[in-house]
């Protein structure tokens, strides 16, 4: 295992990189924290020449606690954590020309980031092993009774390099390297069991939709046990491959709930008659969610399989994370990419799990077609997957309580963090926001006992916030009892 400690030496050219970008140091912008600074134009534009690291942030109903610009690199892109620490994953160089175009070569890694001082978050290590150089999408923690878990793959990677690396993060600020496991068959996503014992990783597959969900027991870290490839089992004993983009796991693994783009059951996409990619075959109407029983792996049942319950068509496949709004079972599902009016969260009621239903939606304003340019609503095929820089697109979804939800927490890549009331899902509010000005497209923290909001963004780095006392009374959170430096 590579663990960078001299890191600051390492990415020299990195962190002069960011301080060139910056039109004021952070310092300056920390005395303006406590007052909005409201976005211009329409929720969620991106006025002419502001994708890039704004002096100060556009932001409304946040503050901001702390800051890291992890060297400065611009390859940021997903967010996992363990204990008072966070993990940050970068993509590989060349990653669609967007990401990591001009960061230092040795800045590419898992950075790891000590928060327990939240106020002066720091980047204590770099992880450069096999998986972890070029993890992207490839990345997930998970803290469970005994064990801290952090996984790291190689994202893209041909089914000859497709490496995960399994670290022991009981010292979460110095990953161990427990094994460096090859997977049969690339995997896009990772999703670590709630005991840290399993490891799921999806296989996309998108322009056939063959693929599914792989398995591996990961109870012995350091002998790790392929546990077989599934496909979804049908009520009539059938089966059919899906392309599978990431995963949630109920606390008991019983369930698992999947983004999938495409399958060969016939029951997603119907009608659809483009090739792979287009607005149809990948847009925020393309795919759905599976909800499956994995009751037979969960139970460690001989021939397992996974057991597919119900569909939601449209329901987003690229992220999809549980939730529970005033008793009642949601999923929160979106896609990724595409021009505008790009991709937004769906809100899918899923009360009887046999029939899940997109509930609601929500759509800034430049979600909307009125709000785009002729040019992007005219794009056709692959030219209307990928979004240019100052899009407000969403990539990946997440909640404050999985039990006791009120907030989502989205990154709308240039948009920014989204922070919206969920409680009506018929008709969701935007309650603030933080919009650095850069790509923000990981996974978002919520740490309930102080708070705090993690975050990380492709150029300008990790950020601790929190929401002003005002908005917690309107979510109706308790009241924080200080704003002090609390340690985890």
């Amino acid at each position: 295992m590579r663990v960078i400690r001299n890191w600051k030496r390492a990415s020299l050219a990195g962190l002069a990189l960011f301080l060139a970008l910056q039109a004021a140091p952070m310092g300056a912008q920390s005395s303006m924290a406590d007052a909005d600074n409201p976005e211009p134009g329409l929720q969620g534009q991106t006025m002419p020449g502001e994708a890039v690291i704004l002096a100060r942030p556009y932001a409304k109903g946040v503050r901001m606690i702390g800051h890291s610009p992890i060297a400065g690199r611009d390859s940021n892109i997903q967010l996992a954590w363990a204990g008072h620490c966070a993990y940050v994953a970068s993509t590989s160089p060349n990653m669609l020309g967007v990401f990591g175009v001009k960061a230092d070569p040795a800045s590419f890694g898992v950075a790891v980031i000590d928060v327990s001082d939240p106020r002066a978050p720091r980047q204590v290590g770099l992880l450069r092993d096999r998986g972890s150089l070029y993890a992207s999408e490839t990345l997930h923690a998970v803290e469970a009774r005994g064990r801290k878990v952090l996984v790291a793959g190689s994202y893209g990677a041909k089914d000859s390099e497709a490496y995960t690396d399994i670290y022991d993060v009981t010292d979460c600020a110095n990953p161990k390297l427990m094994a460096e496991w090859k997977w049969p068959q690339s995997v896009h996503t990772l999703t670590l069991s709630a005991d840290g014992k399993r490891l799921y990783g999806t296989i996309i597959s998108p322009f056939d939709g063959k693929g599914g969900i792989a398995v591996t027991d990961i109870s012995d870290l350091a002998h790790p046990r392929f546990i077989g490839k599934f496909a979804a089992t049908r009520t009539d004993g059938g089966s059919h491959e899906f392309a599978a983009h990431e995963l949630s796991i109920s606390p008991d693994e019983k369930r698992i709930y999947v983004g999938v783009i495409g399958s060969k059951g016939g029951d997603l996409n119907k009608g659809v008659t483009e090739p792979f990619p287009s607005l149809a075959t990948f847009g925020p109407d393309a795919g759905g969610i599976y909800i499956l029983d994995n009751s037979d792996i969960a139970l460690n049942r001989a021939d397992p399989k996974m057991r597919l319950i119900g569909t939601a068509p449209h329901g987003g496949w690229h992220s999809v994370m549980r939730a529970r709004i005033k008793g009642v079972p949601y999923l929160v599902g979106g896609t990724e990419g595409m021009v505008c009016p790009s991709s937004w969260p769906k809100l899918v009621n899923m009360a009887d799990e046999r029939k899940p239903y997109v509930a609601g939606e929500v759509r800034l304003a430049m979600n909307r077609p009125e709000n785009c340019s002729a040019k992007d609503l005219a794009a056709k095929g692959p030219a209307a997957v990928v979004p240019g820089a100052g899009t407000a697109t969403l990539h990946f979804n997440d909640v404050d309580s999985a039990t006791d939800t009120r907030m989502g927490l989205f990154n709308f890549m240039w948009a920014g963090l989204r922070i919206v009331d969920i409680r009506k899902p018929a008709t969701p509010a935007e309650v603030a926001y933080f919009k650095p000005g850069d790509a923000c497209s990981g996974h978002v923290r919520y740490v309930p006992a102080t708070g705090h909001i993690w975050l990380a963004c492709g150029a300008s780095g990790f950020y601790v916030l929190e929401l002003k006392p005002e908005v917690r009374a309107a979510l109706g959170l308790p009241r924080k009892a200080s704003r002090g430096n609390k340690k985890r």
